[in-house]
């Protein structure tokens, strides 16, 4: 990363050596277990011998489906040789996948009545959280064509697509269960739906914290570029975490007899809808061990109002790695399509306060480009507040410094909102006072980089604490 030549501002990536991984904790009969799978087969991939163990001690374990995976168009088409499927026949595959999961958990020892479907839309969740909080009108599927839960069998048959109710089946789940420990994916995965994930289990968590021993909470990757090199199935080779992520959570390791891991790989093989096209990845993630990270709550520095800005002192959220194609199979259109969203990449956004203002510096590969905008997504968390209620700020910030906020998709005035363009940072001022009556306990926040209307770059969705209260890691596991 390139430091800016200008006064009170020394920027510095957020680095830290790698690690070598812990040993996982042991499982023990007194535990009980969830594992959250954003579709059917991720529990599998991220802790199918996790699940083994644990079932091998006597713990309970349960698992939560957060979609029924209904939106894989082209592995259903692959699956049944067909171009074209009806709303109906989307909501069929998604029975399939319910099945499919049933038999590949079944292989561990779980029955039916341990298996909870919520439901809600695959590749839906992420745009759910982001975008459908308080009066916006439920999300709807463009496979399946319904805004609310259209399997019977699901936990949440007939709820909306809204995220309090997302957030409300966890609860009830959780205070029907009182897990010790959840398994969900990683925020900082690559699909939508397994960052949507985390954000709903972290969320439910703290909304649990009042009435019960919070869970420790662990999370599993899934997608991320590349990995988990190589492809195909190795059983005797170890999962390491993406050098990406390696200072981004702290990693364990949960070490896989050669039975667990042909078991494991026999259980993925039961998810046949998704044998048409990703076998190859899928079967990866058999072998010897799996891992997990631990991701603690990290506060927010405040900084003296008179004070020099020193962005080492900062909080970062780090851009997710994406691996892109092979330039040869692009077309000279793509290229420059492709060298055009290079060029805007996010790296990281840091975070300090300053008064009763909060400051975000956003750090580009390059400087804004004419077609370029950045969005800046500030979530507050208040105890005792009802999260739906408070607002969901969206910043966005045009290549000619321009600043529009919104709430709930409704337009806020920007009085007090202020960015400053330094070389390739934009360092971005806003008060609390926007985020509620009372300064959050908690903020989720993420950063997107768009070209137009097209995507180019995101952080992942991360949780820091704006209060000086140490009761605000208690939620995430050490």
């Amino acid at each position: 990363m390139r430091r800016g030549a200008v006064i009170l501002l020394l920027v510095v990536a957020s680095c830290a050596p790698a690690l070598a991984q812990k040993a996982f904790p042991p499982i023990t009969a007194s535990d009980r277990i969830i594992v959250v799978a954003p579709h059917p087969d991720d529990e599998i991939l991220g802790a199918g011998g996790l699940i083994q163990q644990a079932c091998a001690v006597g713990a309970e374990v349960h698992v939560i489906y957060l979609t029924s995976g209904d939106h894989n168009q082209i592995a259903f088409k692959l699956y049944k040789l067909r171009l074209h499927f009806s709303p109906r026949q989307y909501i069929a595959f998604g029975e399939v996948r319910h099945r499919e999961a049933a038999a590949a958990t079944a292989l561990f020892g779980l029955t039916r009545d341990q298996l909870n479907f919520l439901g809600y839309p695959d590749y839906g969740t992420m745009q759910i959280w982001r975008d459908h909080w308080g009066e916006t009108p439920a999300f709807r599927s463009d496979a399946t064509h319904t805004n609310a839960v259209p399997y019977p069998d699901a936990f949440g048959f007939g709820q909306s697509y809204r995220p309090e109710n997302v957030v409300a089946d966890f609860v009830k789940l959780f205070q029907r269960i009182r897990p010790t420990k959840v398994f969900v994916t990683h925020p900082a995965d690559t699909n939508p739906d397994h960052r949507a994930a985390a954000n709903f289990v972290r969320l439910a968590v703290l909304e649990l914290a009042a009435e019960q021993t919070p869970p420790q909470l662990y999370y599993y990757l899934v997608h991320f570029g590349r990995w988990p090199a190589p492809y195909h199935y190795h059983p005797e080779d170890e999962l390491e975490p993406p050098a990406q992520l390696l200072d981004d959570g702290n990693w364990l390791t949960l070490p896989l007899t050669p039975e667990q891991a042909q078991k494991k790989y026999e259980a993925i093989l039961q998810n046949h809808t998704q044998m048409t096209t990703r076998q190859y990845f899928l079967v990866s993630f058999a072998r010897a061990d799996e891992i997990f990270a631990t991701i603690d709550v990290l506060p927010v520095p405040t900084v003296p109002a008179d004070a020099v800005i020193n962005w080492r002192k900062a909080v970062h959220s780090k851009v997710i790695g994406l691996t892109p194609e092979e330039p040869s199979t692009r077309t000279s259109t793509e290229h420059a399509l492709f060298d055009e969203l290079a060029a805007m990449e996010l790296e990281e956004t840091a975070y300090l306060r300053q008064g009763e203002d909060l400051i975000a510096q956003i750090t580009l590969r390059n400087r804004l480009g004419k077609r370029a905008n950045v969005h800046l997504l500030l979530y507050g968390y208040k105890r005792g507040s009802d999260f739906a209620k408070l607002p969901k700020l969206h910043i966005n910030i045009t290549p000619l410094g321009g600043v529009h906020v919104f709430d709930d998709r409704k337009r806020v005035k920007e009085e007090g909102v202020k960015v400053i363009s330094i070389e390739n940072h934009l360092i971005v001022r806003v008060p609390l006072r926007l985020l509620g009556d009372e300064v959050p306990d908690l903020l989720f926040t993420a950063t997107r980089a768009n070209l137009g209307e097209v995507a180019a770059d995101d952080t992942a969705w991360h949780l820091f604490s704006l209060s000086n209260d140490s009761g605000n890691e208690h939620t995430i596991a050490r």
